[in-house]
């Protein structure tokens, strides 16, 4: 009986396996012991649970994007842009029409390297940055946040997609990771399409992960998701590379939030480049909708103005000045 269900659970997980790939429908993320989970490199997804459809193709590097060396080609300058499901292009938009990959085509002679990935909070994006982003000797590091970014950089689970995470928690203006934790069955539903259903049914039944506590206290959040972008421009400077922090706002939004207010703090105290695009994306969106209508992502012209808006800062900050050539506008 017992080798009868092993060969039954074999047979059902080569299927689930070959069915996935025949239909482009392979599993895009898989658990990280640093991470929480990251993006399976050359999987292949079309996805079609978001406003419209769309193909992720995850390169061998685990990034939805074109495949970059570590070695920066001679005369480029290179920009590596860091964030989570609006970076990524969540919601169904199509890698040549994310901002990343308008705004290389924007110049010539600058890469542009997108890192985003789903539900990544502030934290995994330091993190990510830390150890994988900087192997690409960017010159440029852009590091992207949406508002709820906050609350995600202090809970041991993910609200949005029930994964478990780190978090950190600042000691003497030093930080201090807490490691995630991840149960038996978590761990093989990783590594099994068997296991991955079953567990994904289970989260979707139990919805406890919604309910769960934040880690550290208010001011000890706050304290801590300072110094995650202080860390960061410090590490990106060590390697030669500026760092410019970015916010996306939700639809419609109109007063300042607390990563807002941090990032405004930062700038004002410790000189962080910062670009804020609250009132740039509510004029947009009043024009044309920048918005998907039933997602909260940027579509693609929405996207478009995320692109104008960063090749304008860039180049009134004197950001571009290594690309060795006249700019193309994108407010056209």
């Amino acid at each position: 009986m017992l080798c009868g269900l092993l060969l039954s659970l074999a047979i059902l997980e080569m299927g689930a396996r070959t069915y996935a790939w025949l239909t482009s429908q392979e599993r895009t993320v898989i658990a990280d012991d640093l991470l929480g989970w990251k993006l399976v490199p050359r999987a292949k997804h079309l996805y079609r649970k978001e406003e419209q459809a769309y193909l992720i193709a995850i390169n061998s590097k685990g990034l939805r994007d074109t495949e970059h060396s570590y070695d920066k080609p001679t005369g480029v300058f290179r920009i590596v842009v860091v964030g989570d499901s609006f970076v990524f292009g969540s919601g169904g938009v199509e890698t040549s029409d994310r901002f990343t990959d308008i705004l290389e085509k924007s110049t010539k002679n600058i890469e542009v390297i997108n890192m985003g990935v789903p539900a990544y909070g502030s934290d995994q994006e330091y993190l990510y940055l830390k150890t994988e982003g900087l192997k690409y000797r960017p010159d440029l590091i852009i590091l992207c946040a949406f508002e709820n970014d906050f609350r995600e950089s202090f809970s041991t689970v993910n609200p949005s997609n029930g994964r478990p995470k780190g978090y950190f928690s600042a000691s003497g203006g030093q930080l201090v990771f807490h490691p995630p934790s991840f149960s038996l069955f978590y761990r093989l539903a990783q590594r099994s399409y068997i296991f991955g259903f079953t567990d994904l049914a289970l989260t979707k039944l139990s919805k406890t992960y919604g309910r769960l506590p934040d880690v550290l206290g208010p001011q000890d959040r706050i304290e801590t998701f300072r110094q995650l972008f202080i860390q960061a421009r410090t590490m990106c400077l060590q390697h030669g590379a500026q760092l410019v922090l970015v916010y996306f706002p939700f639809r419609g939004q109109k007063d300042k939030n607390i990563i807002q207010q941090v990032f405004d703090e930062l700038a004002a105290t410790q000189g962080i480049r910062m670009l804020d695009l609250m009132n740039r994306m509510r004029s947009a969106d009043a024009e044309r909708s920048a918005y998907f209508k039933r997602d909260i992502h940027f579509n693609e012209y929405g996207h478009q103005v995320v692109a104008a808006a960063l090749q304008e800062y860039l180049l009134a900050n004197g950001l571009l000045n290594s690309a060795r050539s006249s700019p193309k506008s994108l407010n056209n």
